[in-house]
């Protein structure tokens, strides 16, 4: 059954990463691969436009800033706009082209990793108002890469990480926080990042479980259509020779007969019995007589004109075959190369050595029409199954054609004179179908 092997895998994912506790979110192959592939479109759409808004903001900040401090230094402003901006709108553009993972996520880690450096850069060590803000700027920079751009968990650790490690080193050499400041400030910087990693962790996970779930379903789904499409096979087809069954037939059968009353064309059957196949049955067992039947339904289909012909087991030994847009020449033609094949090829071996098999032979009842309102399917079976009985008592191996009396309108009554034989100069408008 195709899938089954994603499936599995994909269930013991879901099943690994709803425990609880710290699970790693990196998947197997190929579930890693179909993950990326499945949201990497959407993940880059939605990076361009939150880090567009993003860098919005960022740049209203910075002007508010700059008026809000009186304008004292045109190097922080200068160093935002003209810098930090640029390098991160050239980012967030890129993302419009959908990058792959590598790219992407080590791009807005660094572009965070440079907003938030920059930001202690300037910020620390100026006075102590500075240097206190200076740590909001940090916890606002660790937000933005882990929660609202939303790193993958490995990026979002090694960003806050860095972050981290900056603001130790800004602190370490700042002289206008005395020590527990300088405490409180780290203490806060630890929780922010902490809080953010465990809400980008929670979030990378709900991501790949959903994932992991729609593929499941989606697996399901396949396998289900699948199985649906195996049992209507089996439904349809006998399971001994192999040919469409009884029920098969009848749709068949109806479907042809539509086809042949729109476009006024002819339909014609042919019966087919085994010969003495009760004898054989009794004789050689039951398992050899089904040998008999597997071999008869195989000439069969050697025998059909082209795919549009259909061929089915009607039940026990009989055999049934439809031949759409087959005069009853051509059907004799078809029910006699039947019976020739079967009479030549003879009956599946005997297991007994020196052992010779009865000759199996097969009789034939052909019957056609020109299917209207005024005929009926089972017309054109009654004529059939008549013309099979008169085969049997004829001596069997042989074929007879039925006639079929019932009235119809005539259809290109060119053709149907050549057909019937008519004079080219008949005029009536109604005919019966031999």
């Amino acid at each position: 059954m195709p899938g089954t092997s994603i499936h599995e895998l994909a269930m013991a994912e879901i099943e690994r990463l709803s425990r609880r506790g710290f699970q790693q979110l990196s998947l197997p192959e190929p579930l890693e691969s179909g993950f990326e592939q499945s949201t990497f479109v959407q993940r880059a759409a939605r990076l361009w436009v939150e880090g567009l808004i993003a860098i919005g903001f960022f740049n209203i900040y910075i002007i508010a800033d700059y008026f809000i401090r009186g304008g004292v230094s045109w190097f922080p402003l200068q160093l935002r706009l003209c810098i930090v901006t640029p390098i991160a709108l050239l980012i967030n553009v890129s993302m419009r082209w959908s990058p792959n993972k590598l790219y992407r996520e080590t791009s807005i880690a660094l572009a965070s990793c440079l907003i938030g450096v920059t930001h202690l850069y300037l910020e620390s060590n100026t006075n102590a108002t500075s240097s206190a803000y200076a740590q909001v700027g940090l916890i606002v920079t660790v937000i933005f890469a882990n929660v609202v751009m939303r790193l993958q968990f490995t990026y979002a650790f090694s960003t806050s990480a860095f972050l981290l490690a900056s603001d130790l080193v800004f602190i370490h050499q700042d002289h206008f926080l005395n020590a527990s400041e300088k405490l409180l400030g780290i203490t806060l910087a630890v929780c922010a990042i902490l809080m953010t990693v465990v809400a980008n962790y929670s979030v990378g996970r709900e991501e790949r479980l959903g994932y992991l779930m729609r593929l499941r379903s989606e697996i399901q789904t396949q396998e289900l259509s699948f199985l649906n499409v195996e049992l209507q096979k089996i439904s349809y087809i006998d399971n001994l020779t192999g040919l469409a069954n009884r029920h098969s037939y009848e749709l068949q059968f109806a479907k042809f007969w539509r086809e042949a009353v729109d476009a006024g064309t002819c339909l014609s059957a042919i019966v087919i019995d085994i010969d003495h196949f009760k004898i054989t049955n009794d004789t050689r067992g039951h398992l050899y007589g089904d040998r008999v039947l597997v071999r008869v339904a195989s000439l069969l289909l050697q025998s059909l004109r082209c795919k549009d012909d259909f061929a089915a087991r009607f039940g026990g030994e009989e055999f049934v075959v439809l031949l759409p847009g087959a005069t009853q020449e051509g059907a004799t033609i078809v029910a006699e190369r039947i019976r020739k094949l079967v009479e030549v090829a003879g009956s599946p071996a005997l297991p007994e050595p020196g052992s010779h098999p009865r000759l199996s032979t097969v009789s034939c009842g052909v019957a056609s029409c020109w299917p209207s309102d005024s005929n009926c399917q089972d017309d054109l079976l009654d004529s059939a199954d008549k013309a099979l009985y008169q085969a049997k008592a004829a001596g069997r191996n042989r074929v007879c054609c039925g006639g079929l009396t019932t009235t119809v309108r005539k259809r290109l009554s060119a053709e149907r004179r050549v057909l019937r034989g008519l004079p080219k100069g008949d005029s009536g408008s109604w005919a019966t179908v031999d």
